[in-house]
């Protein structure tokens, strides 16, 4: 992953003048999507997180504070579904109840930006598996927008999954992401808002949606939780 360099500039900063750092004691499981009528989730996960902590930032002319992270350069950079990207950017990027949900749009994407550009399309065998996250993770706190996101090693869609693969028509209204059927942009969007919701860390301190990696009903309610307050722009989409 490339970070951008205000991350360099104020983790320089923390560690030069507190020299603090704690790592996250637990082993995390990494929460993927479920399909249909039968699901598959990912990988348990042994994970370190590396938190980057200091005093707060001084004051900064408030343009500066809530400027909203520009869209990836299509052209430049090569992503694993350029139109679902688009989709959720110009979802976050708006002041609506998905972006406050995610902590706000310049947060919101900051994280979404280095997730999508980490996410390769990669065959992870048939079945309802659409995303795996797994491996070691990262925490990042952005001292700017205050935004703080862990991202793990690896990142993939499965390209013989729900995210790509067309159901064939007598079995389509069986298999759905949330209300919206496979693999509709509506679908594909939720997807991608799910996976950010385990990335995404709330202002309480714990990730916005808890890990549901193996637990069925933990991961249709963390979909049913990102589709309540995203509904009304993902409706936009369409097929």
């Amino acid at each position: 992953m490339r970070l951008r360099p205000v991350f360099h500039a104020f983790a320089l900063g923390v560690l030069m003048q507190s020299a603090a750092a704690a790592q996250a004691p637990l082993a995390d499981v990494a929460g993927l999507i479920e399909g249909g009528r039968s699901s598959m989730w990912g990988l348990d996960l042994v994970a370190v997180g590396e938190y980057v902590a200091g005093a707060p930032p001084l004051p900064l002319p408030l343009p500066l504070r809530v400027r909203v992270p520009a869209p990836i350069d299509l052209a430049a950079e090569k992503l694993a579904d350029e139109e679902s990207y688009m989709d959720v950017y110009h979802i976050l990027k708006e002041e609506n109840s998905c972006s406050r949900f995610f902590g706000g749009s310049a947060g919101a994407l900051e994280a979404f930006n280095d997730f999508a550009r980490q996410l390769r399309k990669k065959a992870l065998g048939d079945g309802a598996l659409a995303i795996r996250m797994k491996g070691r993770y990262t925490i990042y706190r952005n001292n700017l927008t205050g935004a703080s996101f862990r991202l793990f090693e690896e990142a993939a869609i499965n390209s013989n999954g729900p995210f790509f693969i067309r159901i064939p028509f007598a079995q389509a209204a069986r298999v759905h992401i949330g209300r919206f059927l496979i693999p509709s942009r509506g679908a594909r969007a939720l997807t991608l808002l799910h996976e950010l919701g385990h990335l995404v860390r709330g202002a309480d301190g714990e990730w916005l949606l808890p890990n549901d990696g193996g637990d069925r009903r933990l991961s249709e309610r963390n979909t049913r939780e990102v589709e309540g307050r995203c509904l009304e722009q993902l409706m936009t989409l369409g097929d």
